[in-house]
């Protein structure tokens, strides 16, 4: 670990050393030094002082030179901050050429509209944090620029960009024993929304505030949208779906709530569930609609804080209570129905894979014969296509699933 650490190190140094190099001329007209001003190895020395004994200070007088444009300062800043700028840069947009490229955008910038950048620093942070945020948000206004320019190549920067960012909001969000695969599949759904409608979300950036922090804030937003759909709901079993509002009130108030099967219990039980409170009559009969149905029996309650005592259950000769594992009778409705829909939805998938173009039933075969769920990128490598165009084919067939699933619901209705 600690000798890759240290080859990633040397690489990095001997990156920046042909950077300078090679680019010492640009660099320096970039920022509006003059190109026959020295350009040192290393620290800030002259009218600047050191930059380590009284490093704030000292930072606060460099940036302040900088803006005045007195001699020889924005030398002395490119001298003793170029470093700090290349790491920034190639964090996230690499140290191939394009990072060489990026670095020498941000050094332009940082100069534009006589150095505005720079005079929000106020010495209460290092200058090196400063500009790592400074050069951030010049790189995302730069890519929020290019999504409308060329939407393709620029979703490539965007996820570079904004991988780590997107996973670590998932990781944060999602339960803590969250599995892998899990957050795989969450962050590919953020990935599929932002890709939506040709990047409808990411190009709506309006140019108020940082394009970093709206991206952000809608991740966010989808993230919160994608724990509310997939959080789990106790629904009803198709059968009692089918019946009327009376009668699926009747079924939760005994199955869910645990009122007894008696009309006398029932009639009370029911008051304020619907529009109107019916009668014993029409709760009678609703009764009798939904028990033809099937055994209804009260579904266990969670206890997630019963206490045993250790004295009674040794008096007791040891015997501990266990819940039945057992399926219910409500369990028992619920995966009979499962299982027919799964049944007939993997029948009905492999009838209606004719019709799919060729890309689409090859991600299909790839998905349905891996063991374990795949990452867009292990996707995209078996396909032999772009991530992105990998996206797109999921958004395309969980689309076609959802129809066909629809469509086959809507067959059972007209069925019964």
């Amino acid at each position: 670990m600690a000798r890759a650490l240290q080859v990633t190190v040397v690489g990095a140094g001997m990156m920046w050393s042909r950077i300078r190099s090679t680019h010492k001329k640009a660099i320096l007209e970039a920022f509006g030094a003059g190109v026959g001003e020295h350009f040192a190895e290393s620290g800030v020395a002259g009218a600047a002082g050191k930059i380590e004994p009284h490093y704030r200070q000292s930072e606060l007088t460099l940036v302040d030179a900088v803006i005045s444009e007195k001699p020889l300062a924005a030398t002395r800043f490119i001298e003793a901050m170029s470093a700090t700028l290349w790491s920034a840069v190639t964090k996230l947009e690499g140290d191939g050429a394009q990072g060489e490229e990026a670095f020498l955008y941000v050094v332009a910038s940082l100069k534009a509209d006589g150095y505005v950048r720079l005079r929000g620093f106020d010495g209460r942070a290092r200058l090196s944090t400063y500009l790592a945020l400074v050069t951030r948000e010049i790189l995302a206004d730069r890519l929020a620029r290019r999504f409308d320019e060329d939407p393709h190549h620029a979703w490539k920067r965007f996820t570079r960009f904004f991988e780590s960012d997107i996973r670590r909001r998932v990781a944060h969000r999602l339960p803590r024993n969250t599995g892998d695969a899990v957050r795989e599949d969450v962050y590919q759904d953020i990935c599929l929304a932002l890709i939506d409608d040709n990047f409808h979300r990411i190009r709506s950036y309006g140019g108020r505030g940082s394009f970093a922090g709206y991206v952000l804030t809608i991740v966010d937003r989808i993230l919160i949208d994608i724990i509310r759909r997939d959080a789990p709901r106790r629904r009803l079993p198709a059968a009692i779906a089918r019946l009327s509002p009376l009668d699926q009130a009747v079924y939760a108030t005994i199955v869910w709530d645990g009122c007894s099967p008696d009309v006398a219990r029932l009639v009370p039980g029911l008051r304020g569930r619907l529009k109107r409170d019916p009668d014993a009559q029409e709760v009678a009969e609703s009764l009798a609609r939904v028990v033809s149905l099937g055994r209804l029996e009260r579904a266990p309650a969670r206890r997630q804080h019963d206490l045993v005592s250790l004295d009674a259950l040794v008096e007791d000769g040891g015997d501990l209570p266990l819940a039945d594992p057992a399926p219910t009778p409500e369990d028992h409705l619920l995966l009979a129905e499962e299982e027919h829909r799964r049944e007939t939805l993997i029948a009905a998938v492999k009838a209606a894979a004719t019709g799919l173009s060729a890309e689409q039933r090859l991600y299909l075969q790839i998905v349905f014969s891996a063991g374990e769920p795949l990452s867009a990128r292990d996707i995209a490598r078996a396909m032999g296509n772009p991530v992105e165009e990998v996206y797109r084919l999921k958004q395309r067939t969980q689309r076609w699933l959802k129809e066909l699933a629809a469509q086959l619901n809507k067959d059972s209705d007209q069925s019964v």
